[in-house]
């Protein structure tokens, strides 16, 4: 029985001028380049790449000068990169419950968080657009500029998601080319992009140890704060320029599997499909399960379907437990939506006939009973 994997890079290949350039040491040029073509793909004078996605939201950070006992506002339901960034400056993160429908941060209940929370140490929303979904980006400015604060898009594995940096705000978009929970990816550069040039200056500098060699004097480069190795790799570099050119094309496949999905998966009697409220990436396609979601999953794996789970709320993990005191109900939707959710395999690669081989088997389980 062949497998329908979870996931497949859209390249398998490099083009031999890229490999010759990262193996023969031409990192900067490639990083240049890189960063030019996401700049204008993403819309922003500023695009500065990092070694990967958990990387760029550390530098986001850094760029804006958090500071210990900062606070920032974002979802319970993240990814664990951005409230581990937090963590790193010794700040807080203020979770917000999702919504049950999209997954995202409701507009009020942001604004109740930040009603709880009325602190100059509160710096800012970073804001997930869960699975791809989009956000009412003007409603999100409006309750920054209300509140004094920054608005920090995450828009992991939805490179092309945004242009949701408004010419009018300082803020900054984190996103990445691939995925951030695919293991078996090639290369996951993170991407930090911006309209402010002190938060690109900043992003940059950290990224390389804090080396300045514009102010060294008599020294070869000068330490001017405590830094990072985030610099992308050469053959990380030469794979994103591979595949930023086919992205466009990729996210149309996503879209189109995901409309077959609607069509064939919508009127079953035990999931229901995602609910799109505007633009939609389908970074990962989302089936919510009635009942016995993990029976669900193993079944559909006896089938040969991979699946996954995005994500587990961050109040359950025993950390934050501890740290902050968290009572398991006391982000109700995420917990809800926790017990519920499963990834199909909807990446951009996807072929009609693992597409159906999916379908079919999701069809079979759902009317099985056996789970």
């Amino acid at each position: 029985m062949a497998r329908v994997p979870f996931f497949r890079p859209i390249s398998k290949t490099v083009p031999p001028e890229l490999m010759e350039r990262a193996i023969g040491g031409d990192r900067q040029g490639l990083l240049e380049t890189f960063e030019n073509l996401a700049a204008q793909y993403l819309g922003v004078p500023y695009a500065v790449a990092a070694s990967n996605p958990s990387a760029a939201a550390h530098l986001a950070l850094r760029a804006i000068d958090m500071k210990r006992g900062d606070k920032m506002i974002t979802s319970v339901n993240a990814h664990p990169a951005i409230s581990q960034a937090i963590r790193h400056f010794d700040a807080e993160p203020c979770f917000v419950d999702i919504d049950a429908e999209t997954f995202n941060m409701p507009y009020d209940a942001i604004e109740k968080k930040l009603e709880q929370n009325r602190s100059k140490k509160m710096r800012g929303i970073f804001y997930t657009l869960a699975a791809g979904q989009s956000v009412n980006i003007d409603r999100l400015y409006e309750i920054a500029g209300v509140n004094d604060i920054l608005n920090i898009i995450e828009a992991f594995g939805s490179f092309g998601a945004p242009k949701q940096l408004r010419e009018d705000a300082p803020d900054i978009l984190v996103t990445s080319l691939l995925p951030i929970d695919t293991f078996e990816a090639a290369a996951n550069i993170g991407v930090v992009a911006t309209r402010d040039r002190r938060f690109a200056e900043r992003a940059r500098l950290f990224r390389n140890h804090a080396l300045d060699f514009a102010k060294s004097g008599a020294r070869a480069y000068d330490i001017t704060d405590a830094g990072y190795d985030y610099q992308p790799s050469a053959l990380d570099l030469a794979y994103a320029l591979t595949i930023m050119p086919l992205y466009s094309q990729a996210r149309a496949k996503r879209a189109r599997t995901a409309a077959i999905y609607d069509e064939a998966l919508s009127a079953l009697s035990h999931i229901t499909t995602p609910v799109k409220k505007g633009d939609h990436e389908y970074s990962a396609y989302i089936l919510k399960v009635d009942k016995n979601r993990d029976d669900f999953a193993r079944a559909l794996s006896a089938k040969g379907v991979e699946t996954r789970i995005h994500f587990v709320p961050l109040h359950l993990m025993s950390y934050y437990r501890a740290k902050y005191a968290i009572k398991i109900t006391e982000f109700p939707r995420a917990l809800s939506n926790y017990q519920h959710i499963l990834s199909i395999p909807a990446f951009s690669d996807i072929t009609d006939e693992e597409i159906e081989a999916t379908i079919e088997a999701v069809k079979e389980v759902d009317q099985s009973r056996a789970w």
